[in-house]
């Protein structure tokens, strides 16, 4: 009996931990496919990035809340770190090597929204592929603006609550020199010398009623010579099964990337001003939906080793189809004809010299 009573306490006991632990849940992203561009051999690759993520929230009480969320990204071709993504695609094998590619971040939620720190979405991109079919993703994506950063490292995030659907975003992110004196970084770069050590800021409106979406947004990246970005949505739901969108963006680049990595001494082809209006349609065809889209893209005063004077312009004509096969696993196919002004263009964009490319990607997706 005494024993039994032990026992019972001991389970009692860690039921009462296990009770006041976080409430964890593990998601995730597989995909593969074909992907086959004008200039490039037939290869594996990736439409929605692949991930694997644990997203927690411990109740505080009083209607506060704890919540974290660490992402891991990699290549399901090969099992590398990293993602291949076809639209930033210039030839290596991988974007990047972080060990937490994804969100990584802690935070407190409350009635007065959220807070969160750690590396977290950019807002500007964030809320501006939300108009784009394509998600920013593939072979039909939007074009990258020169200073699109997915995520930005030592970032403070505040969302506010949803007012009858219309919340604020802004972040503040430190820049890589944390030293008065602008010591040197990893790649022997002073970036007070270069005008380069700012720190970030980001502000961002997002509504959505339903049948009517829009988001207007503004951006200076981290170690970015104050770069800045700014972009406008609109999107409307004509019926329950088709939704049009339209989306410009403005990126003013004075020659520095941010996300907090500085680049090497004399690197500076991200210098100039890029332009973006994209028209988008979403139509829920069957089991499955069409994604369509139609960009202009324009590339002015650039510098480097191909930089001009003047404007170019690029096209892109996207259409794609996702059939689902259930609520979590879908085949995709997806075909983009890309217009470049000339190779130089061309190869700013995508590592090729070519005027013009056309992308075909297949494949198929599990989502958990």
């Amino acid at each position: 009996m005494k024993k039994t009573f032990v026992a019972l306490s001991v389970f009692g006991l860690f039921a009462g931990v296990a009770q006041a632990q976080s409430n964890v849940t593990i998601y995730g992203v597989l995909d593969v496919g074909y992907v086959k561009e004008t200039g490039r051999d037939l290869r594996m690759g990736d439409y929605d990035n692949n991930r694997i993520g644990f997203r927690g929230t411990e109740d505080l009480g009083s209607g506060y809340k704890a919540i974290f969320d660490i992402q891991r990204r990699f290549d399901l071709s090969d099992g590398t770190l990293g993602n291949s993504n076809t639209a930033s695609y210039k030839g290596s094998k991988s974007a990047t090597q972080k060990d937490w590619d994804g969100a990584a971040w802690l935070g407190l939620a409350g009635p007065f929204g959220q807070v969160r720190l750690g590396r977290i979405n950019q807002i500007e991109t964030e809320f501006i592929r939300k108009f784009d079919p394509f998600n920013q993703i593939g072979v039909g994506s939007q074009f990258y603006g020169l200073q699109r950063n997915a995520r930005i490292d030592n970032t403070l995030r505040y969302d506010s609550p949803k007012f009858n659907g219309l919340g604020v975003s802004a972040s503040y992110s430190l820049g890589a020199n944390t030293n008065s004196d602008s010591i040197t970084d990893t790649v022997k770069t002073n970036l007070k010398s270069k005008n380069a050590d700012n720190d970030g800021y980001e502000l961002g409106v997002l509504y959505d009623s339903g049948s009517f979406s829009a988001t207007a947004n503004w951006s200076r990246v981290a170690d970015s010579n104050d770069s800045s970005i700014w972009s406008v949505g609109l999107g409307y739901r004509l019926t329950d099964a088709v939704k049009v969108s339209l989306s410009y963006e403005d990126t003013d680049s004075k020659g520095w990337k941010g996300g907090n990595s500085s680049y090497a001494e004399g690197i500076n082809t991200l210098y100039g001003r890029q332009r973006n209006l994209l028209a988008g349609l979403v139509w829920n065809v069957g089991p499955g939906r069409l994604n369509a889209s139609v960009q202009w893209d324009r590339l002015s005063n650039t510098k480097g080793d191909t930089g001009w004077t003047g404007t170019k312009d690029a096209y892109r004509y996207a259409v794609g189809y996702t059939y689902d096969l259930s609520k979590r696993t879908s085949l995709y196919g997806n075909v983009a004809y890309t217009d470049y002004d000339d190779k130089d263009l061309g190869y700013r964009f995508t590592g090729l010299k070519k005027d013009s490319v056309t992308g075909v990607q297949a494949g198929i997706t599990h989502k958990f």
